[in-house]
């Protein structure tokens, strides 16, 4: 499949804008380095100093400074490893861009999945294919299937050219969250189950609960490109050199959700989760791990949640969010143990602690069955239950380096111009269609 990759120079012109020791053992694996040298050349005499660069805040950080000090003391003096909150998503890619252009790339990168595409594009990560298939230090064929085939697999792609560029560490997906106590009045427990039944769904529901709004949406261009992934069709066509937006689908979803806008019954506000919370809003459609926060904080009434409705025929689908691990191409003895800390994090109750503290789905089986995880899952149930009928489907939106730019600013303009009734549906699909292609363009110059 031929893909329009981005240029090194474009992604530099960027720049500035406890476990078990068996496992632990069985998951290292050297990988040839850039500069030259065997793969599986050992490690260094002399402790091997590396840091790893994060986005993540507040108890996060600090959970992962607390076991980048474990891990180390388990290397005895072996590997050090410093952990490094870099800001939020786009500082963590701005460091990324200037250490790829100036030197002082990190032993382990933090990543969302389309800074990955850049990077991989760039040429800036190793291939972790040699990690996993080394016979004395890769994983094993139970370790691998210990792994959500969904996450063991999400980076390792045809646009990559079958090499694997990332390393999963917990994700969440999109998915409908939804007012019990609503739904009950017409007799229902749950929305429909196909997109085709929700407008109608909508406006009966909505009549019984004092005319309240039945979908407020917190991000325009997140959640239209995420519907339409639950339509079936990527926003990118095949070879990536163009958008979707001119598939019948596309304005479909453009034509009901204008229809649902002009009747009060759909809008795009920043504070959706919020009214979702109050009982303002009839559903919440987002990230799985908002499950913790509901459990937690929801009062007033019952609320439940599980896949994103469908339209399509086939297996379901539904996005994946969160981000992944990666080496950068940095010396052999570094990238080694960027590895080992790597899948260090997936050993079950080390991975646990990350899933508590972030709310993530466990990329693994094994960590389900951790005693933190029953005791969690078996006081939350519902965000339980969505580990078997949510994770399982999700899947990355098909990745280009103009993803950033088509979700966050183009798509979003575009549904709010058509919600505020400054362009018709057709007119908005077409603009979504010449403003995405063009992005696309620029990007894989």
């Amino acid at each position: 499949m031929e893909q329009h990759k981005i240029s090194r120079r474009g992604f530099l012109l960027g720049v500035g804008g406890v476990a078990s020791a068996s496992f632990l053992a069985a998951c290292v694996a050297p990988v040839a380095p850039a500069t030259g040298g065997s793969a599986a050349a050992p490690m260094a005499d002399s402790v091997i100093e590396i840091e790893y660069w994060h986005r993540m805040g507040g108890d996060t950080a600090l959970l992962l400074e607390t076991l980048a000090a474990e891990f180390t003391e388990q290397m005895e003096g072996r590997i050090k490893v410093t952990s490094l909150a870099q800001g939020n998503i786009q500082e963590l890619n701005q460091k990324v861009r200037a250490a790829a252009a100036g030197g002082g790339l990190p032993g382990a990168t933090m990543g969302d999945d389309y800074d990955i595409t850049q990077y991989a594009f760039s040429n800036i990560l190793v291939d972790l294919n040699e990690y996993v298939a080394h016979p004395e230090f890769g994983l094993s064929q139970a370790q691998i299937d210990d792994i959500l085939p969904n996450q063991f697999n999400r980076h390792k792609l045809d646009i990559y050219d079958g090499k694997m560029m990332a390393f999963t560490q917990g994700f969440s997906a999109f998915t409908t969250f939804w007012n019990v106590d609503a739904t009950r009045k017409i007799g229902l427990e749950r929305p429909p189950a196909s997109w085709n039944d929700f407008p109608g769904y909508v406006r009966t529901l909505s009549a019984a609960n004092d005319d309240k709004p039945g979908w407020l949406i917190s991000g325009a261009g997140d959640r239209f490109i995420s519907c339409l992934l639950t339509y079936g069709v990527s926003w990118l066509k095949e070879g990536g050199q163009e958008s979707n937006f001119d598939a019948p689908e596309a304005l479909e979803i453009m034509t009901w959700w204008r229809e649902l806008s002009d009747e009060g019954l759909l809008a795009v506000t920043g504070d959706a989760r919020d009214l979702f919370m109050a009982g303002e809003n009839l559903h919440y459609m987002d990230s799985s791990g908002n499950a913790a926060r509901f459990h937690a904080s929801l009062e007033g009434f019952q609320w439940d949640a599980g896949l994103p409705l469908q339209r399509h025929d086939g297996t379901p689908i539904t996005e994946t969010y969160g981000p992944v691990n990666a080496i950068p191409v940095t010396s052999a003895d570094e990238q080694l143990a960027g590895w080992r800390w790597i899948t260090w994090l997936l050993t079950p109750e080390v991975h646990a602690r990350y899933v508590k503290q972030t709310s993530y789905f466990p990329s693994t089986r094994s960590a389900v069955e951790t005693p933190l995880l029953q005791e969690t899952y078996s006081d939350n149930v519902i965000a339980r239950k969505l580990i078997d009928e949510v994770s399982v489907f999700a899947q990355i939106l098909a990745p280009s380096p103009a993803l950033p730019e088509v979700r966050g600013q183009i798509t979003a303009n575009v549904v709010n111009e058509v919600l505020l009734q400054q362009l018709t549906p057709e007119e908005g699909v077409r603009k979504l269609k010449a403003e995405a292609d063009a992005a696309i363009r620029r990007a894989t110059l």
